[in-house]
């Protein structure tokens, strides 16, 4: 089980700095349109759609990352009030919500994937007008990342509750 969460956490965890490295295009993007369009008066027709799609393929695919991390927001005011095992058993609680949840919405965004691919939906966002079945592919991975990643966390959780030691 060991290996198992090592081996989950390798790929969330690749993943999840691979996706922070899209920050750097998504600012040379915004600097160069802001350049085209106030410096230039050249406004340009990626920009805008180029910038959206980065920043959700940013957020989107650091979702994993950040819940292995242990960076995701919680309401400290109340949870640091309780012993470390309640706290354990009230996350257990939750990732048994969450699983199924981000299990289901993984295979309606596997759907939602073909059906844009299949049909040649674009954006409609812009003039550029891009395919979304690859924005559709980072979403898909996302979601399946992080219900990979809350998988884990119900494993780490377990262990903790049972008394062992990483």
């Amino acid at each position: 089980m060991n290996a198992l969460v090592k081996n989950i956490e390798r790929v969330t965890g690749s993943i999840g700095i691979l996706a922070s490295f899209a920050i750097v295009p998504l600012v040379l993007a915004t600097c160069y349109e802001v350049f085209a369009r106030y410096l230039f008066d050249a406004p340009t027709i990626w920009a805008y759609e180029v910038g959206y799609i980065l920043t959700g393929s940013h957020f989107l695919l650091g979702m994993a990352y950040t819940l292995q991390r242990g960076e995701h927001i919680r309401i400290d005011i109340f949870s640091a009030a309780f012993a470390p095992r309640t706290r354990a058993i009230i996350d257990l609680v939750a990732y048994a919500i969450i699983l199924p949840l981000m299990l289901w919405l993984t295979y309606a965004l596997f759907g939602h994937l073909a059906t844009g691919y299949l049909r040649n939906e674009h954006s409609g966002q812009s003039a550029m007008n891009l395919p979304v079945w690859p924005f559709r592919i980072v979403f898909l991975t996302a979601f399946a990342l992080f219900a990979l990643q809350i998988f884990a966390e119900v494993l780490k959780t377990t262990r903790r509750l049972k008394g062992e030691t990483a």
